[in-house]
């Protein structure tokens, strides 16, 4: 038995915790589980084209709103949601401290520093920038906490792409917070003997990441052999067709979720082009 103490890590109990390093798939009953993976890549597609055309903050606020509640009546945990929050807060952090600096937008003036000026505009600029970011990584684990990984390299595949190439892709989405999950565990097990990375100057620092790193490096490649055995095993690269056990299939439901993805991106579209909406970034 896991003393009580041991049953959560990092704010997940054990279980889940171990569970999400190697599936990020929610076995839940809600609507977007029950929808075709394709209609799926067309709902992350066409919010990641809004995400990127849109630059009001509320606009972009909005969408991210969309993406929160799309998430959470679909019946995926809110800690699996605020997981990913918490892996994209330091590359939130950056954007909304950096950005300010950098982009070149006439506004009332915070002060100056050297060449750069800070202004109102620019730190909105920011805060857009940081929300576009989080909400189309989001938007690819709608896919991630709603697809079982067979049937999105199904999906793939029924798009058009070889089957090699669509299991690539696949593995790639899936093991991304794999690698992310290992960087973490190896953190702690270096602190635990008493690594540590936070003192000394920048060349300190950056010498003190070389055990994490050549941990990682062995991770990865004993990883990439048992994974290349696992799909030998299986024929992959065979050049054979290969068969399904459980095929997918548009049913009622995906015909309209599609109808309706498809009429509210040609009508946000419309409004950004046709009309300014969403133009300016306040």
């Amino acid at each position: 038995t896991i003393p009580h103490r041991f049953r959560t890590l990092g704010g997940f109990p054990v279980q889940s915790r171990l569970t999400m390093l190697f599936d990020l798939y929610v076995p839940a009953d809600g609507w977007l589980q029950r929808l075709d993976p394709r209609t799926k890549i067309a709902l992350v597609l066409c919010g990641a084209a809004l995400f990127v055309v849109m630059n009001h903050l509320l606009v972009l606020l909005g969408l991210l709103a969309l993406i929160h509640i799309m998430l959470l009546t679909s019946r995926v945990p809110p800690r699996q949601i605020g997981w990913v929050w918490r892996q994209l807060l330091r590359v939130v952090v950056i954007i909304v401290l950096v950005w300010p600096f950098f982009a070149r937008v006439a506004g009332p003036v915070i002060f100056s520093l050297g060449p750069f000026s800070v202004t109102w505009t620019s730190v909105w600029a920011g805060l857009a920038t940081a929300t576009r970011v989080v909400g189309m990584s989001l938007l690819f684990f709608v896919i991630l906490f709603t697809t079982r990984q067979n049937d999105l390299v199904r999906g793939l595949v029924r798009l058009g792409l070889p089957f090699e190439w669509g299991l690539t892709l696949s593995m790639a989405l899936r093991f991304i917070p794999t690698f992310s999950q290992t960087i973490a565990q190896i953190r702690d097990a270096q602190a635990a003997r008493g690594w540590q990375v936070e003192r000394g100057d920048i060349r300190g620092r950056l010498r003190g990441l070389t055990p994490v790193l050549v941990a990682l490096i062995i991770d990865v490649l004993r990883t990439g052999d048992t994974l290349g055995m696992a799909l030998a095993v299986r024929g992959v690269g065979s050049g054979r067709p290969r068969t399904v056990w459980r095929d997918i299939c548009f049913g009622r439901w995906d015909w309209v979720a599609l109808v309706l993805i498809g009429l509210i991106f040609v009508a946000l579209i419309y409004l950004r082009f046709g009309r300014g909406f969403g133009a300016e970034i306040l």
